[in-house]
């Protein structure tokens, strides 16, 4: 039981207080893939500790589950003797109400992703019938003289720019087109609606009511630190003022239409590098550090406890 409750108090801690945390992340010396990996990794850890807590909770003398923290409920049994019946209620009470949580994230993600599914395809077909296939860049170009770029998700995800993007000069396009691809292979628009589902699921937890709008801007940061890496910093800049992002469906994910500003500092501010997943790894580390320390904590709190009473 020491364990469940170890990783029960690690979701609440990750749940309450990783928005302050993880909003450390968010600058420019920290590279955008790996601040995203923290805001991303965060939310489904606590998920995943809620639901292992939950789990050992159901598990009757789950001793050998706990392994040598399991020692800390046999010593409370030691100490008093028999185990309180407040124990049973607290398993069920804390079993039924992660379960009811986790089938509220469950039903709601499942009804965004089939809405969203629909909405794409929807557009995609539309977009086919007006747009111009380039086999070459695997771009859908629509005749339009604004230079209006964005990204659809999905199995089949799909890049759709217009006419005014084609007649930038060769330097921005590329850029342009780079920030996109980068989208689409980041699986930027699954992450984007993970985010969004878990704040409508469970909007009062403060991680997961901050996540969207964060996620939001890690990934367009992270698309354009990307294409920076192909087409340099000053290509990305000049393809953010020339594009426009305002008459791009909901759904997307396009150029110019998150906190353009921000941006344009940060790649002012930060040099591209390379990647290195190392360091995503170890972030999606540190977001799992509270859970594995709160594990700890209940143990020798527990111990602590038995101890001072065996002392009595």
């Amino acid at each position: 039981m020491t364990m469940a409750i170890g990783l029960l108090a690690g979701a609440v801690l990750i749940g309450v207080f990783g928005p302050a945390y993880l909003r450390g992340l968010i600058r420019p010396q920290v590279r955008p893939g790996i601040a995203l990996a923290g805001w991303v990794a965060s939310p489904l850890v606590a998920i995943g500790a809620a639901i292992t807590g939950a789990t050992l909770l159901l598990i009757p003398n789950n001793g050998p589950v706990d392994g040598v923290l399991g020692m800390a409920r046999s010593c409370v049994n030691v100490v008093h003797g028999h185990a309180w019946a407040w124990e049973y209620v607290a398993r069920l009470g804390g079993a039924a109400l992660v379960a009811a949580g986790v089938l509220r994230v469950l039903a709601v993600t499942v009804g965004l992703v089939r809405q969203d599914a629909a909405l794409r395809r929807r557009h995609l077909t539309a977009v086919r019938l007006l747009a111009c296939e380039d086999p070459d860049s695997a771009v859908l170009w629509l005749d339009q003289a604004t230079p209006v770029a964005y990204s659809v998700g999905g199995r089949r995800g799909a890049i759709v720019a217009t006419t005014g993007v084609r007649r930038l000069d060769a330097e921005t396009r590329n850029a342009v087109l780079a920030h996109e691809r980068a989208h689409l292979s980041g699986r930027h628009h699954g992450l984007v609606l993970v985010a969004t589902a878990l704040a409508k699921a469970l909007p009062f937890v403060p991680l997961f009511h901050a996540a969207p709008p964060a996620v939001r801007v890690l990934v367009e940061l992270a698309a354009d630190a990307g294409a920076a890496r192909r087409c340099g910093a000053g290509s990305v800049r000049a393809a953010l003022r020339a594009v426009t992002g305002d008459t791009a469906p909901t759904t997307s994910l396009a150029m110019s239409r998150e906190s353009v500003q921000l941006r344009l500092h940060w790649l002012q501010a930060a040099a591209p590098g390379s990647r290195h997943w190392a360091y995503c790894t170890a972030a999606v580390a540190v977001s799992a550090s509270p859970a594995v320390v709160s594990v700890g904590a209940v143990a020798c709190l527990v111990l602590l406890h038995c101890s001072g009473a065996r002392g009595s």
